[in-house]
């Protein structure tokens, strides 16, 4: 049988101590990390159509159309640029007296919505308006 000399104890207590301190090494880095810099998990809540109303804030760089494809389920006459929106949420509008307008800040819009870039403190309202 081999003998085990005094250098190979003190080694495997070495290893022992240096595998021990790098696991509460990773234990304590990960507390400190969770706690200096905890994960926030934000609710994101949908608008509601409200008396055939929906409101939404803007976000910087993105079209109304986009926007609203992004908070409702929507049907749509054409694309793009030239999208005419018919249904908000189930409700569409009848061809022959309604239509979904939208405003910007309390405005009415002068473009179509798949053309107005947004801003974030823009805020766009879909009105189910009768003519």
């Amino acid at each position: 049988m081999k003998k085990i000399s005094k250098q190979h104890i003190i080694l495997a207590i070495a290893a022992v101590v240096l595998i021990v301190a790098a696991i509460a090494t990773g234990v304590y880095y990960n507390r400190s990390v969770s706690v200096a810099n905890p994960v926030v998990v934000e609710k994101v809540t949908k608008p509601a159509l409200v008396n055939n109303t929906l409101t939404y804030k803007g976000k910087d760089g993105v079209t109304a159309l986009v926007l609203l494809q992004q908070n409702a389920t929507i049907v749509t006459s054409g694309t793009g640029e030239m999208a005419y929106v018919t249904s908000i949420d189930g409700v569409a509008a009848n061809p022959s007296n309604q239509y979904w307008a939208f405003n910007i800040n309390d405005v009415a819009a002068s473009v179509g919505a798949g053309s107005y870039i947004t801003k974030s403190t823009d805020t766009i309202t879909w009105k189910l308006s009768s003519f």
